[in-house]
């Protein structure tokens, strides 16, 4: 089964937040499901496949930071695409403000260790890792230093429940923007 993890985004959304923005070219990939280079490294054309992990965060999510309970006996590898479901997308609807209002982040603990582990990607389906502006971008920075590359506003991510699944990641490159528009498909096995 391939399930599409790619948030779709009305034209009328992505209209209405361009509009607010000081610089559209730069604001355009920062829209649904999109990864964040700020340091703009070159991304490996071998993360395209990668075997997916997910962790189910959502009971949790809401009331504390992910942390490193949320990971006990999961077995995550080296160049894994690490999804972390908190639940935010499929309860808030992307674009209000109560979906990126206080979203679920991971601690810097969690964080630390993906980074020790080398995973590829960290795939969420809230506004990001971290929250405020610069915390946000520092940790997603700290994590492309690593070679790990964050996936924000994931969707349909309940359907990988207990399941084993391969992640295809695709992605255009742009030496300009700090986000990347892409598509994100898993398919089970």
């Amino acid at each position: 089964m391939i399930v599409d993890l790619t948030l779709s985004v009305s034209e009328q959304l992505i209209d209405e937040y361009l509009e607010k923005q000081e610089n559209r070219i730069l604001a355009q990939g920062h829209i649904g499901t999109h990864l964040d280079t700020y340091i703009k490294s070159d991304i490996p054309m071998e993360y395209f496949k990668r075997n997916g992990v997910i962790i189910d965060a959502e009971k949790i999510a809401e009331q504390e930071e992910i942390g490193m309970k949320a990971v006990e006996n999961i077995d995550i590898k080296e160049g894994d695409f690490v999804v972390v479901r908190t639940g935010r997308i499929e309860k808030y609807k992307y674009g209000t403000r109560e979906y990126f209002e206080n979203h679920p982040v991971l601690t810097n603990e969690l964080i630390d260790y993906f980074i020790s582990k080398k995973v590829s990607f960290i795939g969420v389906d809230c506004a990001g890792i971290r929250r405020n502006g610069t915390e946000h971008q520092d940790a997603d920075k700290l994590c492309e230093e690593n070679g790990i590359y964050v996936i924000e506003n994931m969707t349909e991510l309940d359907k990988l429940l207990n399941e084993k699944f391969t992640v295809y990641t695709m992605w255009l490159d742009d030496k300009k923007a700090t986000g990347l528009r892409c598509r994100v498909l898993a398919e089970t096995k």
